[in-house]
């Protein structure tokens, strides 16, 4: 009898000792779409050392826990706003937890960033003026929204742009929305030869050098001069600039020379210097 009286008064102390389970908060303003900066949730609960975490498919927010008479409400700890889309509230005491699935939007903002983006970013008349372009535009805190004109979130368009060489910013105000518009390829190559005689030397001058919309060629084109001194041949080559490209020959009235300047497939007039 003694051993049945010990192993009941273990029992009643060993249920005593057991914790009693935690009850899941309930939600009493409950909603589908929380809508932040200052979103405050408020639950029924008897228990006082909760914690509380926003979790969004970004990052998790923290929340702050104020507690009343009939349990706690919860708000973020920094109010700001959120990318918005699906997320879940997390309430945990010691190693329970308990989720409750919300959907996040922020308040209407007046805060809007246009964004323009063209490939290829640079295009000659060589090969195609044809530009692809495509449009969005995000909030202040980036999210995307509806383009006021197209009412659609992405817009695409191919564009037919002028062959006048030039830099155009897509967005006037941003550097990084440049693209290029670069001169094509010579279709001419005027050539003339001076001779200085204070320098006792020839002048030779490739230029200027346009295309066939009547652009400068771009600098760094290397001309090639080709001339003959008597039988040797030899080539010098010179970078275009501004349109034109000079080489500098010392001049020996006794010795017959033959110059000419060439591009890729492009030929100068040969000039003949007589002794």
């Amino acid at each position: 009898m003694k051993i049945c009286v010990a192993n009941i008064i273990f029992l009643i102390l060993l249920l005593g000792c057991k914790k009693s389970k935690v009850l899941q908060p309930i939600w009493l303003n409950k909603t589908d779409t929380l809508t932040l900066p200052d979103a405050r949730v408020n639950f029924k609960s008897f228990d006082k050392t909760w914690n509380a975490i926003l979790i969004s498919f970004v990052q998790p927010i923290k929340l702050s826990v104020l507690y009343n008479d009939t349990g706690f409400t919860t708000k973020p700890e920094r109010p700001c706003g959120i990318i918005e889309g699906p997320a879940q509230i997390c309430l945990s005491i010691e190693n329970e937890h308990f989720y409750y699935p919300v959907y996040l939007k922020n308040v209407d903002t007046l805060s809007f960033t246009y964004k323009d983006y063209r490939l290829p970013k640079t295009v000659n008349p060589d090969s195609s003026l044809i530009q692809q372009r495509m449009i969005h535009t995000i909030d202040e805190c980036r999210n995307l929204v509806h383009i006021p004109q197209k009412k659609q979130y992405f817009f695409e368009e191919k564009i037919s742009l002028s062959p006048k060489a030039a830099t155009i910013r897509a967005i006037k105000k941003e550097s990084l929305s440049a693209f290029y518009i670069l001169p094509g390829s010579v279709v001419n190559i005027p050539l003339k030869v001076i001779y200085k005689k204070n320098e006792l030397a020839y002048s030779a001058t490739a230029g200027p050098l346009i295309d066939k919309y009547h652009n400068t060629v771009a600098d760094g084109t290397k001309v090639n001069f080709i001339y003959t001194v008597d039988s040797m041949t030899y080539r010098r080559e010179v970078s275009l600039l501004n349109g034109s490209a000079t080489l500098t020959l010392p001049s020996d009235k006794n010795i017959a020379i033959t110059i000419q300047a060439i591009i890729n497939d492009t030929y100068s007039n040969k000039i003949n210097l007589k002794p």
